[in-house]
């Protein structure tokens, strides 16, 4: 009698210690408050809403600075991105570890598809993308870290260049009125478009009269857009690209081209300088 006593409360200790052992893992929240922040988030990434993306990340000031370049007044991407629909893998989250990954998958209307019909102008565009029955799918790792008792994003950089410019690598292909009321547009400091070590990249471009509008310009570098603004425009802008704006120390030798489009996503002009 005694030794199936001692048996069942055996097993009954074992038993015990392997649910404590296992009880994170059966009881641990992580993978649903995690997919709560993801879903948020990639709901203000649809809206382009840089300061609601900033807010759910770690690094607020750093990621705000990296969407806001995004997120400027450009008929043309948010006409796009506005279309898009997400849908959240299964979550990785662990409270004993502190951190997690969620892989989304975005799907948009087969914008390129629709630009190949070659539309005039940004409403064409958008009456084409809803006619669309063909999508394309993007996926996009958000990482997180467990900060106090709250689950935030650590990896801005990396959505930003997975999604963000996919989208902006795109040559929309729509003709500016704009472009035809350029005086002048050069490389302002250069040497004949040629930069030896600079600080700052600088293309001034001047209209033969007032533009009531606002403007957004890229900067790509092999292949790649490093830096998106938007700004007013009247009979001048001024299109600064520093290498703070880029987080780096300095400008890699190559060629940087700026792409200015106007608040219909349509190209006003595009021109390219050489860094020493």
């Amino acid at each position: 009698m005694k030794k199936v006593t001692s048996r069942v409360v055996s097993s009954v200790v074992i038993l015990s210690m392997a649910l404590g052992m296992s009880s994170c893992s059966l009881f641990d929240k992580a993978g649903k408050l995690c997919k709560e922040t993801g879903d948020e988030f990639m709901e203000a990434l649809i809206d382009r809403d840089a300061g609601d993306m900033a807010e759910l990340c770690i690094k607020e000031d750093e990621a705000l600075e990296i969407f806001e370049r995004y997120c400027g007044d450009m008929e043309a991407v948010e006409a796009v991105v506005s279309r898009a629909t997400f849908e959240a893998g299964k979550p990785s989250c662990k409270t004993k570890d502190k951190k997690g990954t969620i892989e989304y998958t975005i799907t948009l209307p087969d914008y390129e598809s629709c630009l190949d019909e070659d539309p005039e102008d940004v409403d064409e565009f958008e009456d084409l993308l809803d006619d669309c029955k063909d999508t394309v799918e993007i996926k996009v790792t958000l990482e997180f870290k467990l900060k106090k008792d709250e689950w935030l994003i650590s990896n801005p950089e990396d959505v930003a260049e997975d999604f963000f410019d996919e989208i902006f690598d795109t040559d929309w292909g729509f003709e500016s009125p704009y472009s035809s009321k350029i005086e002048n547009a050069h490389f302002y400091n250069s040497d004949n478009s040629v930069y030896t070590n600079p600080y700052y990249l600088d293309y001034d471009i001047y209209f033969t009269e007032n533009i009531d509008e606002r403007i957004t310009f890229d900067v790509v570098f092999n292949g790649n857009v490093i830096y998106s603004e938007t700004d007013s425009c009247g009979s001048y802008v001024y299109c600064y690209c520093y290498t703070s704006s880029i987080n780096a120390d300095e400008f890699a030798p190559g060629q940087y081209t700026f792409n200015v489009y106007d608040s219909n996503g349509a190209l006003i002009i595009s021109d390219t300088c050489i860094v020493q």
